[in-house]
């Protein structure tokens, strides 16, 4: 894209939060509201000589509560992102980048500053120095040695959305949970739940209906999770790590760890499905089928699983032979994560039908087969089962 392009792309967005912002703040003219192409408010039903209903205005006081609802939503949503970044970024504002110009247009409307790769790409915006990258499509992020040689001195939190969705209402509303999120909360669980990990010298049990999991820890226990909620000067992490502990049975070659051992069954309430941004082009292609096939899953939910030395070995019924096929099936329903979620979401509000990273780690635990790299990765969340002694 070319910078006048971006330049007028740019205008265009600024354009539309002025009139947004005037539609918001203008209360002199009373609007009537519409229901089925039709007045919601008219005279009975009744309709004049020229054959159209008589409008009776909307009540000033409802059109004020409910600009003041929006402004109080958008209000808290700004102030939920800035609070959780200025943590993360040990109390420095942050840069919001994006390939998506309609989510970089949606967040601009409700005040929070947004650009995207293109501009900085173009040269039109400076590399910021502290960054949430929210990524739509990896093919529209710059590649690895680019970010390398022009964001080296960047500090920057993935929220990775193209790794599981390049919708964007999924997109929306992963960012609006976010910023209901307690970070400081979580990294908290996690220090508790690794702390908890490491004072149990042999096994430890998660429980919750229908689910009881037996984990045999392994001497030298390989835990990823935050422990620190502020990234340094030039940290690149993930919004994963900040939600979630995880441990692994399998390294990434397929091969099973026989001194960690995982047993008992599941009861699964959610799948997600992810991709690596390095996946292999081969295996990507596969991952709108595992898409459709976690969108069926999550439609019988909830169902059990059974695991037995690491692998999953019972419960998938008829979505069996495609689980295989596309988490790889040269591993066989091995595990290759048992995570404890600990993102503190308020869960009245989870949509857990989105295929969204912020579902993955927002409660309960959950387990995965696939890498991700070379087979799509299935995570299935148990939403109520909890690590014991916690």
């Amino acid at each position: 894209m070319d910078c006048r392009r971006l330049r007028d792309r740019r205008r265009n967005v600024w354009a539309r939060i002025a009139v947004a912002r005037y539609e918001h703040v203008s209360s002199r003219r009373v609007a009537p509201t519409y229901r089925n192409g039709c007045p919601a408010q008219t005279c009975g039903g009744r309709q004049s000589q020229r054959g159209r209903h008589r409008l009776l205005p909307v009540p000033r006081c409802r059109l004020e509560r409910d600009r003041g609802r929006i402004r109080s939503w958008r209000c808290s949503m700004r102030e939920g992102l800035s609070r959780n970044l200025k943590s993360i970024f040990a109390g420095e504002e942050a840069a919001i980048v994006t390939d998506d110009w309609r989510l970089a247009e949606w967040l601009a409307v409700r005040d929070i500053p947004a650009m995207t790769f293109d501009e900085i790409g173009a040269g039109d915006i400076e590399v910021p120095k502290r960054a949430l990258a929210v990524p739509l499509d990896w093919d529209r992020v710059p590649s690895r040695q680019a970010l390398r040689d022009t964001w080296s001195a960047t500090s920057v939190l993935w929220l990775p959305l193209a790794s599981f969705s390049s919708d964007l209402d999924t997109a929306k509303y992963s960012v609006e949970m976010f910023s209901e999120v307690d970070v400081s909360r979580s990294v908290a669980m996690n220090r508790r739940v690794i702390t908890r990990l490491l004072m149990v010298h042999e096994e430890i049990t998660m429980t919750g209906p229908d689910t009881a999991l037996k984990v045999r820890l392994p001497d030298t226990l390989h835990a990823v999770g935050r422990t620190r909620v502020a990234l340094l000067d030039d940290e690149y992490s993930t919004l994963g790590n900040y939600f979630e502990v995880g441990m692994s049975p399998t390294d990434m070659a397929g091969r099973i760890d026989a001194s960690m051992s995982v047993s008992e069954v599941v009861r699964v309430d959610s799948v997600l499905v992810a991709k690596h941004r390095e996946m292999r082009r081969e295996s990507a292609s596969s991952f709108w089928a595992a898409a459709d096939v976690a969108e069926a899953l999550r439609k019988v939910c909830p169902f059990q699983v059974t695991i037995e030395d690491n692998r999953i070995v019972d419960g998938f019924g008829e979505w069996a032979k495609a689980i295989h096929t596309l988490s790889g099936p040269q591993y066989h329903y091995a595990l290759t994560e048992v995570a404890i979620g600990t993102g503190a979401l308020p869960l009245g509000r989870v949509e857990w039908g989105l295929n969204s990273v912020l579902n993955e780690g927002a409660t309960g635990i959950h387990i995965g087969v696939g890498n991700g790299l070379n087979g799509v990765h299935f995570d299935f969340i148990s939403t109520e089962a909890r690590l014991d002694g916690i």
